[in-house]
Formats: structure tokens, C-alpha cells, sequence
């Protein structure tokens, strides 16, 4: 199963190299044994700092994320029809904790075990095709709301290069793990308005919501995971590792 994800709409202030964190940002000593005590904490703070600017890093608001475009191809055994979706915001990440934190040094990584109650998406959306065998059409606005009372993973793989003598990190790759406890929604305007033909759609999603999910959750993965890594990203390119950590 294959996505596209167009741009990031992040509007960045210019920002050099060697920008320092936050003072109100909490730093972590990964010498010590109880960074891993200290990290989860650190990220949770960083992230709901993120619900307003931040100058420090050339970052505006990041509650919500804007998105231009995001499709989600057909799944392998119940939905034959991909998902457009355009104007897209996400919300919910000032909402964040983490349980567990764990990074590697010396191999470039970088684990996080997650809660995200209320993952949200707004959005004007497409869609033609079939789903469990029933046809859908439409085209309008609507929201998906990802209830994550489990732990979301996530890792990622860095990246090392030098810039004036101090080190950086980037993102080589990352791995998202999101099996939502439960998933709400709704699209206005299926079937071009036909209430009647949109009632028994929604119906049949509701009844179906995770199963549905399972088949087409290794696009959303990846879409996500690389929402996350952008995010992050942001950060890495601006602020040496051990600025970061401490």
C-alpha cells in the first residue's frame, strides 16, 4: 500500500544553524542512567510547548499541523477505493505523554512509547470506489478522530553530519505504530447529498471502523509517521545533538 504526501504547510521563520533550545525546554544527560527517567518528560513538555510560537526555532503553532494533500491508496481486502484528502489539519498533539523514551548514541535511535487520546483530522475530502462491496462516492468536508488510549510507537533512525565543528542529527527513517481503540468520523456530502444513501454508509463504517482501519492502516502509518518526523525535524536541523540532550 502506497501514499502520497504532498509539502508540510509549515510556516518558518529563518533560522541558522546553532540555534539554542528553549530555556523552558527541559534538557536530558544521557551519561546519566536517569535520562531515561528524564526523557519522556522533556518530550512531553517540548510538544505541548509547541501549541504556540516558537521563535528560538523559526517555528510558528504546530496545534494544528497543515497538511495541502494527503492520499491513501486502496486497501488489499476491503476498501478498493483511495482516500483524498486536501486542506487537511491534525490536531491533538498538545494532548501527549509518553511512558517510555529510549535512545541510542551509538545506534542512532531513538524509541518513544506514546498516548495520543484525541488524534484528530480535518479535512475536505474525495473518495470513488467500494467499500466491503458497497459502492461510495462524494466529495465534501469532513473529520476522523483516532482514539489511542494504547500506546503509540514510534521510532526513528538518525542520521550524524558536522556542521562549524558541532554535530547534527537527521532523520533517515521512521516507524510508526498506531492501533486506535477506536475511531469516530463523519463526511457531509456522500452519495452528493443523498441522505439516505450516506445514513446506511456510515452505518456500515461505524459497524466495520477497525477492520476497515487494519486495511488500510499501513498507509496511515506511514502518512503519520512522517507528519511526526517533520515535526522533529525542525528541531534537529537547527539545534546540535548535545544542545538537545544536554
Amino acid at each position: 500500500m502506497k501514499h502520497l504526501l504532498t509539502t508540510l504547510c509549515f510556516c518558518l521563520v529563518p533560522t541558522s544553524f546553532g540555534a539554542k533550545l528553549p530555556t523552558s525546554f527541559k534538557k536530558c544527560n544521557l551519561k546519566q542512567i536517569s535520562s531515561r527517567l528524564c526523557l519522556p518528560k522533556a518530550i512531553e513538555s517540548a510538544i505541548k510547548q509547541m501549541d504556540h510560537p516558537i521563535k528560538e526555532l523559526g517555528l510558528i503553532r504546530l496545534e494544528p499541523v497543515v497538511i495541502p494533500s494527503l492520499i491513501i491508496d486502496a486497501g488489499s481486502q476491503y476498501v478498493t477505493s483511495k482516500q483524498i484528502f486536501e486542506n487537511l489539519k491534525l490536531s491533538g498533539f498538545n494532548e501527549t505523554s509518553c511512558s517510555k523514551v529510549e535512545f541510542s548514541y551509538k545506534e542512532k535511535t531513538l524509541s518513544l512509547e506514546c498516548v495520543v487520546p484525541n488524534f484528530r483530522m480535518d479535512f475536505n475530502y474525495e473518495v470513488h470506489g467500494q467499500v466491503m462491496l458497497a459502492s461510495v462516492y462524494g466529495n465534501g468536508t469532513g473529520w476522523i478522530i483516532f482514539r489511542n488510549d494504547d500506546h503509540l510507537g514510534l521510532t526513528f533512525k538518525f542520521g550524524e553530519y558536522k556542521n562549524k565543528g558541532k554535530t547534527y542529527f537527521n532523520i533517515v527513517s521512521q516507524q510508526l505504530n498506531m492501533q486506535p481503540r477506536d475511531i469516530d468520523f463523519d463526511f457531509q456530502n456522500l452519495f452528493d447529498g443523498d441522505e439516505e444513501l450516506a445514513d446506511r454508509m456510515k452505518t456500515l463504517l461505524r459497524d466495520n471502523v477497525l477492520e476497515l482501519y487494519d486495511d488500510l492502516r499501513t498507509g496511515y502509518e506511514e502518512a503519520f509517521g512522517k507528519v511526526f518526523a517533520y515535526i522533529f525535524e525542525k528541531i534537529l536541523e537547527k539545534v546540535p545533538v548535545f544542545d538537545i540532550f544536554g
